[in-house]
């Protein structure tokens, strides 16, 4: 694949993002009693537009990858895509709670599309250089804060963007307890697999 065409291609799937998320948006706005605090409370919200600026930045230039720090953070973005994908495939796919989504086409676009095409990108395009073993680690800050946060928030606002970490919903806070340690150990094994498959065909030593 071209360069011209790879960058055209993320420009696409950024495009496609950024509709897929306004029209959640508005569609949420206009149909139920969703604010702009629930929306963006939603991970699956805030790792499609963390996909959208990453691919955006990747179409203005590619060569970021050659950056570490960048590469790292691209991986970040993979993994909690990947987990999107994954939690919606497994778990949410009768559920509508996800921040009071009802288009289909939207549903399909943030939680299939996006996270396929973004692993996909990943598998064939992975960084050029080599990702250390700490890049795990930082990988999982984000989803680890963003439990703590649901959790807190939670009982205060009387509402949890997804009903394996609602009590009423999952049995209790054991069954919250059993769910979240599950989530974050799938989180924990896509970076592995992530980190592994980029280092295959790295092209400079491993730093740890």
């Amino acid at each position: 694949m071209s360069e011209t065409t790879h960058r055209a291609l993320r420009l696409a799937l950024a495009s496609l993002l950024v509709a897929a998320l306004g029209a959640q948006l508005a569609i949420g706005l206009s149909r139920s009693d969703l604010t702009l605090t629930l929306f963006f409370s939603s991970f699956t919200v805030l790792s499609n537009m963390a996909a959208v600026v990453m691919l955006a930045m990747l179409v203005g230039r590619p060569g970021r990858d050659g950056s570490r720090g960048f590469a790292m953070w691209r991986g970040a973005v993979t993994v909690y895509m990947t987990v999107t994908g994954l939690g919606y495939a497994l778990i949410l796919t009768q559920s509508a709670v996800d921040v009071g989504l009802t288009e289909p086409w939207v549903d399909w676009c943030l939680h299939v599309i996006g996270p396929i095409t973004i692993a996909l990108d990943w598998m064939m395009h992975p960084p050029p250089i080599a990702l250390p073993g700490r890049a795990i680690g930082y990988w999982l800050i984000f989803p680890a804060a963003y439990l703590f946060y649901t959790l807190v928030r939670g009982p205060m606002a009387d509402w949890y963007p997804y009903p394996i970490l609602d009590p009423s919903e999952a049995g209790g806070y054991g069954a919250v307890a059993l769910w979240s340690g599950v989530v974050l150990s799938v989180f924990l094994g896509s970076g592995i697999l992530y980190r592994w498959w980029s280092n295959h065909s790295r092209v400079e030593p491993v730093v740890a």
